[in-house]
């Protein structure tokens, strides 16, 4: 049973489309504090939809979505939900870090100043504060000695370690993580892995859409299984991987585990 008084993210009918097409179809989701939550479901369930309507990278058209309280990318007036401005959007978003499949580490800044900037202009750091804190999040992420490296000079794997520090700089309530071991090499993984492992146990809130169906087994304290745009089942992975009860579950989990 899920404690609203502990409620981090809440989602309730949310509804998204694209043209004709209706990707999430009145989902309700909610992550308390603490948490981690693992998406599981095939290509095209709408997974990464949904984790990106959490921080207003997608727009909704219909349902409500609240982030420690308070709605994302919207505000209330009169009662009816009005789009922000990008201003407030981007303060809300210091409270939720994403870290993407493809990295989106600035190619042209060192591993340095990608983890910095970001703290400076929304935290209001000073360039020593950021720094500090962008070497001990550097340790954290066994990459030390990387912080003169640009992008182009490092692995997928230490790319995604450097991506998932710069959300960390902005210390974030929630971490959102969009299969951020997809675009790397089976060697380069499990390094990856092992830091959000680190995370998990730590107590971040966490959301990760991920086909690694170990991870989500180890470290999830719930998994949800989408298809079709609905949430069609969740539970602790126990009950998930062990004794799945929708048949699109049992075949997911067939045709991954098998």
């Amino acid at each position: 049973m899920i404690d609203k008084r502990n409620l981090l993210v809440e989602m309730d009918a949310i509804e998204k489309w694209y043209g004709p097409t209706k990707i999430l179809d009145k989902v309700d989701f909610k992550v308390s504090r603490g948490e981690v939550v693992v998406l599981i479901g095939p290509s095209g369930s709408g997974k990464t939809t949904l984790l990106r309507c959490i921080n207003h990278l997608e727009t909704v058209q219909g349902g409500r979505i609240l982030v420690n309280g308070k709605p994302i990318g919207y505000r209330i007036t009169n009662d009816k939900l009005v789009e922000d401005s990008e201003r407030n959007v981007a303060l809300q978003r210091r409270d939720v870090g994403m870290v993407f499949q493809r990295f989106n580490l600035f190619a042209n800044m060192t591993v340095l100043r990608n983890i910095t900037i970001a703290p400076k202009l929304l935290r209001g750091l000073t360039q020593a504060e950021a720094e500090a804190e962008a070497r001990t999040l550097l340790a954290r992420v066994n990459l030390a000695d990387k912080e003169n490296s640009y992008p182009h000079e490092l692995s997928g794997g230490q790319q995604q370690r450097i991506a998932i520090a710069r959300a960390l700089a902005m210390k974030p309530a929630l971490l959102l993580f969009d299969e951020p071991t997809s675009a790397l090499d089976p060697e380069m993984v499990g390094e990856v892995l092992a830091v959000m492992k680190d995370l998990a146990t730590s107590g971040m809130t966490m959301v990760v859409v991920t086909h690694e169906m170990g991870f989500a087994r180890q470290v999830a304290d719930r998994v949800v299984v989408m298809a079709s745009g609905h949430i069609i089942e969740e539970g602790t992975p126990e009950e998930v991987f062990e004794n799945p009860q929708h048949p699109k579950t049992q075949a997911l989990l067939n045709s991954v585990l098998h």
